[in-house]
């Protein structure tokens, strides 16, 4: 099976395209709060080793509003353009362990915590206090995280190959959100 698999919930985003577990192409690069260029320079590059696809999978996060809209939309613009299929998956999946936690800066003195089991979500992503999600934490058990901010954690960004491998969980492209939308309304 190929599988274009894209991945932009993080600070370094990154491609991979893969066929039967095997890396065909990667490429990783910054993606500051999907803001770049760099991100369809990269789609543009691996799209060059693309002969046939069987599925395009995108990381639905959590992460950047900006990035995992633009990310999506790519993905399901690629996925029509090759007549495949088209579908989400978590990114907190994509690190290599079989078993670990991830911990997330949401900003305004929250964190966010899953744990992954057997490589699935155990718990689905929660919002707690820096010191509630500490507390969930396995001793001996690796935990993974996209904030320097947060100690005693590998910082790491979620990686498409390991997404590729756990495709069979994959469903609705949809984005994850841990908090509602924030609007300002105008003064007038």
């Amino acid at each position: 099976m190929t599988i274009l698999t894209i991945e932009c919930s993080s600070g370094i985003g990154s491609i991979a395209l893969t066929r039967d577990s095997r890396i065909i192409h990667e490429c990783s690069f910054e993606n500051p709060r999907g803001r770049g260029t760099a991100f369809f320079e990269s789609l543009e590059q691996t799209n060059r080793h693309i002969d046939s696809l069987d599925l395009v999978l995108v990381g639905t996060g959590p992460g950047s509003y900006n990035s995992l809209r633009a990310s999506i939309a790519a993905a399901w613009g690629l996925a029509r353009a090759h007549s495949t299929q088209f579908k989400g998956i978590c990114s907190l999946l994509g690190y290599e362990p079989q078993e670990y936690h991830v911990l997330g800066d949401a900003r305004a003195n929250q964190w966010f915590h899953a744990h992954i089991l057997d490589g699935r979500l155990a718990s689905a992503p929660t919002l707690l206090t820096p010191d509630e999600a500490k507390s969930r934490l396995t001793p001996g058990v690796p935990v993974f995280t996209t904030s320097p901010l947060i100690e005693n954690a590998h910082c790491a960004s979620p990686q498409p190959i390991h997404l590729a491998r756990r495709s069979s969980q994959a469903g609705p492209a949809e984005p994850i959100y841990l908090k509602p939308p924030h609007i300002t309304k105008p003064a007038c």
